[in-house]
């Protein structure tokens, strides 16, 4: 996917970022890595035989969303600490440079996993090993999970972060009402009446107690599969420290029974299913902004996400605990 984030770099630059991270090897081959819609990433074929992927930055004044802040140095860091915590399979990182100093924007490199996306193998499987992948998926989504936090709150972003899951959930909604203010973006809601319905929701969000950290963007595309079996996850930029139910397992649109088996979570309480319709909410808001954010070629990811915002809040103006 074409993206104006995506800070594509040439050969000669990523030969020094190379130079730099693996001393002693060159780049044979370099091939760019097109199905992710943020960073640009390359396929590095390296002179001892071995291979790594290179993920390069958004290019400094970039127009990015609040979310976005530091996401770079988040995925690094987060993906050290689930290889630390768990056996959660993860590349592992190679080499991270924030110095700005071979190109105008932080980049690392770490090993290739096997194999190749969920997303782009799952219509050559069968129903059985897709389901015995989306189990994995979810008991590795679970193991994930199981770190705690000390604050709620995006993980590159420490003064934005709190001990109060609802206020910190309702500052991260806002933040993406005043990023479509920010380009004139209109997502056809009152942002008042989105507040109201959180403020009557409150006690919903005031379960969640202990900080988890979330992956939050776990699509198939960041899954990658080889032998009917889950070889890594990759993608940690986004995550935070959240409610699991933020996971993309959890959407409405996608809920999907072989992952809920996996991770563990069959039956959803009446506050629990109310948290799942507020965050199908934001993952609306967040694509709505996607378009204009990123300069997609076309407005269908924008008019999709509006048409579901109509719907979310409209599920959510009928629900609600009872008193």
């Amino acid at each position: 996917m074409e993206s104006q984030t995506k800070n594509k770099q040439p050969r000669a630059t990523i030969d020094r970022m190379i130079a730099r991270a693996c001393p002693g090897v060159t780049a044979t081959g370099v091939s760019e890595l097109t199905e992710g819609f943020f960073n640009a990433a390359y396929s590095v074929g390296l002179s001892d035989g071995s291979a790594v992927v290179l993920k390069v930055g958004p290019a400094e004044g970039t127009p990015l969303m609040s979310h976005e802040r530091n996401i770079m140095s988040s995925e690094v860091r987060s993906m050290r600490l689930v290889a630390e915590r768990t056996d959660v399979p993860v590349a592992r990182i190679l080499f991270y440079d924030d110095t700005r100093e071979i190109c105008e924007a932080d980049y690392f490199i770490m090993e290739k996993l096997p194999g190749r996306s969920y997303h782009s193998a799952m219509n050559e499987l069968d129903d059985e090993a897709r389901e015995r992948i989306e189990r994995q998926i979810g008991q590795y989504n679970s193991r994930m999970n199981g770190i705690v936090g000390e604050r709620f709150g995006y993980f590159g972003q420490p003064d934005k972060q709190g001990s109060d899951w609802f206020e910190v959930y309702r500052s991260i909604l806002m933040d993406a009402v005043r990023d479509a203010e920010a380009l004139k973006i209109d997502l056809r809601m009152d942002p008042l009446d989105m507040l109201e319905l959180l403020r009557r929701d409150a006690d919903a969000f005031r379960e969640v107690a202990v900080p988890k950290l979330v992956h939050w963007d776990l699509w198939a595309g960041n899954v990658f599969i080889e032998n009917g079996a889950v070889t890594g996850l990759i993608d940690f930029e986004r995550c935070l420290w959240a409610d699991p139910l933020l996971e993309v397992g959890f959407r409405s649109f996608a809920s999907n029974p072989h992952f809920l088996e996996g991770y563990g979570l069959r039956e959803l309480t009446a506050s629990q299913r109310i948290r799942i319709r507020w965050y199908d909410l934001y993952l609306y808001l967040i694509s709505a902004l996607e378009c204009d954010y990123r300069q997609y070629e076309d407005r269908g990811t924008y008019e999709w996400a509006i048409a579901r915002i109509r719907e979310g809040m409209a599920a959510l103006k009928e629900g609600g605990l009872e008193p």
